[in-house]
């Protein structure tokens, strides 16, 4: 649940901050603008060239001013997730209006005696990181009247009035908007993917993962005299299996590693190699529940999950890149929620597939079914009681795959004995190789 609710709740405080600090600096440079334009005189102000013709003109001059304005990083993710999706960029509107009115205000400053400014342009160019440059630029009439006291002139009205949207709103409507497409759009990569990596044979797949990882990785290819007594054993136990039971995963020369981690997990890499944490291997207490651990990982490679994983990731990657480019946290986990939205019901189907193969290896092995479901038995006695909330995890809960280990075992009629106790299974080991 970890993976949804961490990053849930980092992303929404970031966007909240983001939210508040952002209303907060566009109140205080409303009231900055409003208040210096106040101590202006009063100025008729046009966009037209023309020169009024009711004045006597004394001379003109031409005046400009620029400003770079930064939005804040909540206006910035509404108008990145606009972009992508399409639609009018409201979350801008106000931000542009705001820098006009900076830039005709520095304007103004530089001819504070003029009665006329007439032709008022605004150019205006993105920064990037959500800064905008805007410069307002016209010509100064100065002409034998003083200029109005009073209000300032208003700006010029833009050609058309664009309502505006709660920014809230427009949140939900673009992340919407945002988050179906995604999802859209890695569900049918998924399809993809699954197809192409069941294109690949194990042997393509070893020589590819073997060129690409070359002088790269920590687990590269050992003999027996580089691997540890534990990492040999396990090994070895992977080979005294027979290879009929092993499926399409008889053809990896596998190798297992084991890592220094108090964590009880394993995981299934490409080519073969298999990471074990030690704690896993404190974590089981016979050989039989660690050999169902370690085909639980067979059958990953089985259903081609590590390939499917690595696949799916790189779509979640692509995704990323395409909306936010090189922007930090915030953005990525923002990109990462279609992918682990669409990941969950696939990665328990795949954990509880996986299980099965755990069964009928360690029955191909031992010829019963005992300890098989005794890993996760040990992991359920840690873990939060079940509830609604594990459908939104990636793995079952404990318990239920021991139910379904054990409705499986007694749907078959499976034999169950006593196993074979680790320390003893080890020690054994020892004395033979030696």
């Amino acid at each position: 649940m970890e993976e949804l609710l961490v990053p849930a709740i980092l992303l929404s405080c970031l966007i909240g901050i983001a939210f508040i600090t952002g209303r907060i600096a566009d109140r205080l440079h409303e009231t900055a603008l409003s208040r210096d334009e106040a101590a202006l005189p009063r100025q008729d102000i046009s966009t037209d060239e023309d020169f009024p013709g009711e004045i006597n003109m004394i001379y003109s001059q031409m005046v400009s001013g620029c400003v770079v304005i930064g939005e804040d990083r909540f206006r910035n993710l509404l108008s990145r997730l606009r972009v992508f999706v399409g639609g009018t960029l409201v979350a801008h509107d106000a931000a542009i209006e705001r820098a006009q009115r900076e830039a005709m205000l520095r304007m103004r400053v530089q001819a504070k005696s003029a009665t006329h400014i007439v032709g008022v342009r605004f150019v205006s160019a993105s920064l990037g990181r959500g800064m905008i440059e805007m410069a307002a630029y016209g010509t100064a009439l100065f002409t034998d009247k003083k200029p109005a006291g009073g209000a300032p002139s208003t700006l010029p009205k833009r050609a058309i009035e664009v309502k505006r949207k709660s920014l809230l709103l427009e949140l939900f409507s673009a992340s919407t908007s945002f988050a179906l497409l995604c999802w859209l759009v890695y569900t049918a990569s998924g399809f993809m993917t699954e197809w192409a990596t069941h294109q690949i044979s194990v042997e393509d797949e070893i020589a590819i993962w073997s060129e690409v990882t070359e002088g790269e990785t920590d687990w590269p290819k050992r003999s027996d005299a580089e691997r540890y007594p534990v990492e040999r054993y396990l090994r070895d136990l992977i080979l005294s299996i027979p290879k009929e039971a092993l499926g399409e995963a008889a053809a990896y020369d596998f190798d297992v590693f084991v890592i220094p981690n108090d964590i009880p997990n394993a995981a299934a890499l490409p080519g073969g190699r298999i990471l074990v944490h030690t704690g896993m291997l404190d974590l089981v207490e016979t050989e039989n529940e660690l050999l169902a651990v370690l085909g639980h990982e067979i059958g990953h490679y089985n259903g081609r999950d590590h390939l499917e994983g690595l696949g799916r990731s790189v779509v979640g990657v692509a995704l990323s890149a395409m909306l936010f480019q090189t922007d930090a946290v915030l953005t990525v986990w923002i990109a990462g929620w279609p992918k682990i939205l669409a990941d969950l019901h696939y990665s328990r189907s795949q954990e509880l597939d996986a299980d099965i193969w755990g069964l009928d290896i360690a029955m191909a092995k031992y010829g019963h079914a005992g300890g098989v479901s005794g890993v996760f038995e040990k992991l359920g006695y840690g873990a939060p009681e079940e509830g609604v909330l594990d459908y939104l995890t990636t793995h079952p809960h404990p318990m239920e795959r021991v139910r379904i280990l054990d409705a499986m075992i007694a749907k078959r009629d499976l034999p169950v004995k006593d196993g074979i106790p680790l320390e003893q299974a080890f020690a054994d080991y020892l004395a033979n190789i030696e």
